[in-house]
């Protein structure tokens, strides 16, 4: 069996935990690692030990890569990502797929005209306890009429740089992006998005959000996320009613179902897996190499990670604006791009 070779393009902490698991797929090899500070790229290769450690893309081209994997700062994704399409080189962006719709347009354009697979990095889709909560909503086992999704930002201002919106592209294009996506990815499109937000950290950017989401199917959500109460147990939640049921999850380590009145809870406990399966990332990276080899769908496309960001970006337009915005009329106006 041919296998992909496979370059990594910024040699930092997601990059790590990305090679761990493609080392163990005997359909890849990766042959480079580009970082430009070549003593990560270095010291990545040599832990890696089949590839040569290198300073730029297009010196991963010269080695004859065929995917690419896009583990660079946020605001440094589109460029490569750009790159490897034209070169119909397969790309694994890490999220968010760029931080401006503008940008992530051009890559949503490249993406249809190229070849080559564009995927988005969204490991939540991928969690072990949110496949659960996908189960229980795709079967109609639990009609979600309402959710309340929390994220406790912990990291802002440590390190500096995760306050810095010339790295980051600003607060909701770090982790609480991940839930934006997942609560897409669960409930459906999102017709309208209200928002109240204030800067009380951070020197340069709004920090704390209160955000009502009204999707499609009629599903109603609350979502907060914030930058002030540090990784407090569970930095991260979830919670769905339906009709008498519930299902709440506790992190990324267990998640609860209560069926129906006088029932029994039922407990998924995820906490003893490995944190790259438990997490989502062995199976996204897996679906990723099977897409290439297999001509598979990919499972997070450019058209799923446009709609995703378009979502952040109406947050912030009702943040600033005090507005409710449409984001049904805004995708229909969309439609013909």
């Amino acid at each position: 069996m041919a296998q992909v070779k496979l370059g990594i393009l910024g040699a930092g902490g997601i990059a790590k935990v990305h090679t761990a698991i493609l080392q163990q797929d005997e359909r890849v090899e990766i042959i480079g690692v580009a970082d430009v500070v070549a003593a990560k790229a270095a010291a990545l290769a040599k832990e890696i030990g089949t590839a040569k450690a290198v300073g730029s893309l297009d010196d991963l081209f010269a080695l004859g890569v065929d995917a690419v994997y896009v583990t660079t700062p946020n605001t440094l994704h589109v460029q490569p990502v750009l790159q490897c399409l034209k070169h119909n080189v397969h790309v694994f962006s890490e999220k968010p797929m760029a931080t401006s719709l503008a940008e992530a347009e051009q890559i949503r354009q490249a993406a249809a005209a190229s070849p080559a697979i564009y995927n988005l990095g969204m490991n939540r889709r991928f969690a072990s306890v949110y496949k659960r909560v996908k189960e229980l909503l795709a079967s109609g086992e639990v009609v979600p009429y309402l959710a309340q999704i929390k994220m406790n930002r912990g990291e802002l201002l440590h390190p500096a740089w995760t306050s810095d919106p010339q790295v980051t592209g600003g607060f909701l294009y770090e982790t609480p992006f991940h839930l934006m996506d997942l609560s897409r990815y669960l409930f459906g499109e999102v017709r309208s998005v209200l928002c109240e937000a204030r800067q009380n950290l951070s020197p340069s950017e709004l920090d704390t959000f209160a955000i009502t989401l009204t999707f499609e199917a009629g599903t109603i959500a609350t979502f907060v996320t914030y930058a002030h109460a540090g990784w407090s147990f569970p930095f991260e939640s979830l919670e769905v009613y339906g009709k008498y049921s519930t299902i709440a999850t506790q992190e990324l380590e267990k998640v609860m179902y209560a069926p129906g009145l006088q029932q029994a809870a039922l407990v998924h406990d995820f906490f003893q897996l490995p944190s790259a399966e438990k997490w989502g990332y062995v199976e996204e990276d897996r679906l990723f190499i099977d897409a290439i080899v297999n001509g598979t769908e990919p499972p997070v496309t450019a058209e799923d990670g446009f709609r995703s960001l378009r979502l952040l970006e109406a947050i912030y337009e009702s943040a600033t604006t005090g507005k409710k915005v449409n984001l049904s009329k805004t995708m229909e106006g969309k439609a013909a791009w």
